[in-house]
């Protein structure tokens, strides 16, 4: 449970006095371990939001496929969506730019060099090409803001002709390529390019034509065994989750590559890149969306463990490592913090990354990204928030903090930036509920339930500032029936609470 927050006026303004300047250097994190990580990245999650509605229609096909409908929400809050597991901010819009600056400070708290697109093109026959675009183009503005590179991973399976490819090719040469941050690797320095198959264009005479179109010759992977259909312009394979049907070999199909494949294409002097997930369960039966693929337990994280050992293993045969997936919540390979499993994905990759951050830095995170939505449209206090953002780019954790608790402050249930006798209504009013996302309305200490220990971090709050310190003795005090319901609870529950870990 975070500190009391002190909110007095003379406090702002002496916060805004200390801080550094806004929009300073980004910082990059330390990391022990030298493996370039990256993540590969699901760009095409939509809300009515963007797509001009308020129906459910107009929720994105990749929250809901054919079957579910985001719409319904049960009493904690909680949509339906086409997924096992649930975001802990909710379901969200790709092109949401408080979600990507969550999404992004998250990877770069957790050691992870760069953010590997899944890459649609500008041009190709399924419908969301045009929306695909512009939030890919969205998160590569992100990944530049925060400090980490930006790769693409190409979709060619919807591009309709050579011609069309060579199209997205160009776009990528005058938009992507270009950028500062955007991955290069190989004795050239060449941009970094995996695609997803081949699966439209599987002959060698194909890419040759398709490939000179990015102005330069990309480090160009495909998938495993698969590098044959691009011919000399493959400069090497990624590895991928995969099981064969009614087996449960996953890890033995790994080892394969890494032990054969790898190893053959080092020696022609190809490039392989390994694999790290933390399971696989789709929801494409349940969503009406075609045939359950595999399912790879987590096993309580000892999947992504086993995985991450196996690059380890065989690090000498290959070049960097994909994180399978940031946020493919249709089949169930998130690293995305989820209801179900909290950080725990993004702890193991910290361990692995040997960076010094660990659950704190990255439940801090989580606040601000719920802060945003809290204060939405409060400009002065969003201003602030951007400083909280860029002192965490900076890694100036501490000075992100001490300004967060001024702006942000503890008990404030209304979200008008004041803690005053209002917010003690909301509680009152709301006491007993539970909420799908930890930390928002009056669950002040991020447990899901709001509760006695709710009021007292309002009571706490209002007691310490200046509006408080004059009220003296007339806080309100909870209910003679609302203590008793209290005491039910704790009796019922053992009086357990999870409160905020904090290392600083």
């Amino acid at each position: 449970m975070r500190a009391t927050r002190h909110n007095s006026l003379f406090a702002v303004a002496a916060a805004l006095i200390i801080t550094t300047p806004l929009f300073g250097q980004s910082v990059a994190v330390t990391k022990t371990n030298p493996t370039k990580v990256y993540m590969h990245y699901m760009p095409w999650f939509q809300t009515p939001s963007s797509q001009g509605g308020t129906g459910g229609s107009n929720w994105g096909y990749h929250w809901k496929m054919n079957t579910q409908n985001p719409n319904v929400v049960d009493a904690t809050g909680k949509r339906q969506i086409a997924s096992h597991y649930y975001p802990m901010i909710g379901p969200y819009d790709s092109t949401d730019p408080n979600v990507l600056e969550y999404h992004m400070l998250l990877m770069k708290y957790s050691g992870i060099d760069g953010v590997m697109i899944d890459w649609y093109g500008q041009q190709g026959s399924n419908g969301d090409v045009g929306s695909l675009l512009t939030a890919s183009n969205a998160i590569a503005d992100k990944t530049g803001q925060f400090g980490l590179g930006v790769g693409v991973v190409l979709e060619d399976r919807f591009a309709q002709s050579v011609s069309q490819e060579q199209t997205n090719m160009v776009y990528l040469k005058d938009h992507y390529f270009n950028r500062s941050n955007y991955i290069k690797y190989g004795p050239s320095n060449s941009p970094l390019m995996y695609n997803f198959g081949p699966i439209t264009f599987q002959t060698p005479s194909q890419w040759s034509q398709i490939l000179p179109s990015t102005g330069t010759d990309p480090e160009f992977l495909t998938l495993p065994y698969q590098s044959n259909e691009a011919g000399t312009n493959a400069d090497g394979e990624f590895a991928w989750p995969y099981q064969d049907p009614n087996t449960s070999d996953h890890l033995s199909v790994l080892r394969s590559f890494y032990t054969t494949q790898a190893s053959s294409l080092k020696n022609s002097g190809k490039i392989a890149a390994g694999v790290a997930y933390p399971g696989f369960n789709d929801f494409y039966a349940q969503g009406g969306a075609g045939n359950t693929l595999f399912y790879v337990p987590e096993n309580g994280g000892q999947t992504l463990t086993d995985t991450l050992n196996l690059y380890n293993t065989y690090s000498s045969n290959l070049s960097m490592l994909q994180l399978a997936t940031f946020n493919d919540f249709g089949e169930g390979t998130q690293f995305e913090p989820t209801v179900e499993d909290g950080f725990r994905s993004l702890n193991q990759i910290q361990q692995f990354t040997g960076v010094s951050y660990g659950t704190a830095e990255l439940q801090f995170i989580y606040e601000l990204y719920l802060a945003r939505k809290k204060y939405a449209g409060k400009t002065a206090i969003q201003t602030q928030l951007d400083q909280v953002s860029n002192d965490l780019d900076s890694l100036d954790v501490t000075g992100a903090e001490a300004l967060f608790s001024t702006v942000a402050p503890a008990g404030d249930y209304d979200g008008n930036g004041v803690v005053d006798a209002n917010d003690y209504a909301v509680w009152r009013a709301n006491f007993g509920k539970q909420t799908i996302i930890h930390g928002s309305g009056s669950d002040g200490n991020y447990d899901g339930t709001i509760d006695m220990a709710d009021y007292i971090i309002w009571r706490d709050s209002m007691t310490s500032s200046a509006a408080g310190a004059l009220a003296g003795s007339s806080v309100p005090e909870p209910s003679m029936a609302a203590l008793a319901a209290v005491a039910a609870i704790f009796f019922c529950t053992g009086g357990s609470r999870r409160t905020r870990v904090s290392s600083r």
